[in-house]
């Protein structure tokens, strides 16, 4: 029997995985919009500031969901579930503390801290699903979709902890290009995450399988 073929729109709101997917790709569209708006030198902080925290509230239920699913799950998958939806917490408290006016010294503490938390914490998710997908630290296994959802995703935690080692503030003016490659890192994260949410998608399209939550 031939393989059921992929299809590009999936609508299974029954399913966990379709609503951890879904969740992830709109999180992840709306880091990317906000992304795009910065470095096209949109000036209305208010609106990019806005779109980071709703995209940071999807991350979090994407990864409330995802978590809920591996509750019983091996304590690998767990503990990278886990790990990515505290980092999500860091990243609410990260968007939203960006809201006020601060100086560098508080940008550094309510902005910056959580920011590297939350972006380290991803990191050792991303770490732990590889571990599980290959059973040790790294391996190839190209022909597999979930072994490529592994490695595009723990792409996106690496660029997310690079931007945020790039957003430190500093007392004294620093070159922009600073700023300008964390926003770039960012929105080469976001596009990893969603690349890797729209796979799950794919996934879901081919599966008669997965039982209903």
């Amino acid at each position: 029997m031939a393989d059921k073929p992929y299809r590009l729109w999936v609508w299974e709101p029954k399913r966990l995985t379709w609503w951890i997917a879904t969740l992830f790709m709109i999180g992840s569209a709306l880091f990317a919009v906000g992304c795009v708006l910065y470095l096209g030198a949109v000036e209305h902080e208010l609106i990019l500031d806005s779109i980071f925290f709703a995209g940071s509230i999807f991350f979090t239920s994407a990864a409330y969901c995802q978590f809920h699913q591996t509750i019983n799950a091996n304590k690998v998958v767990f503990y990278s579930s886990l790990s990515q939806l505290i980092g999500t917490l860091m990243f609410n408290i990260n968007t939203f503390d960006a809201f006020f006016n601060l100086g560098w010294i508080e940008q550094d503490l309510l902005v910056w801290t959580p920011n590297i938390i939350g972006s380290i914490l991803f990191q050792i998710s991303g770490c732990l699903a590889i571990k599980d997908l290959c059973k040790r630290w790294w391996c190839w296994n190209i022909q597999s979709v979930e072994w490529w959802i592994g490695v595009i995703n723990f792409s996106g935690c690496v660029a997310f902890l690079i931007s945020a080692v790039l957003s430190l503030a500093m007392p004294t003016l620093i070159s922009p290009i600073f700023a300008i490659w964390a926003v770039i890192f960012t929105l080469f994260g976001a596009c990893c995450f969603f690349l890797g949410a729209f796979l799950m998608w794919l996934m879901i399209a081919a599966s008669q399988d997965e039982p209903n939550c």
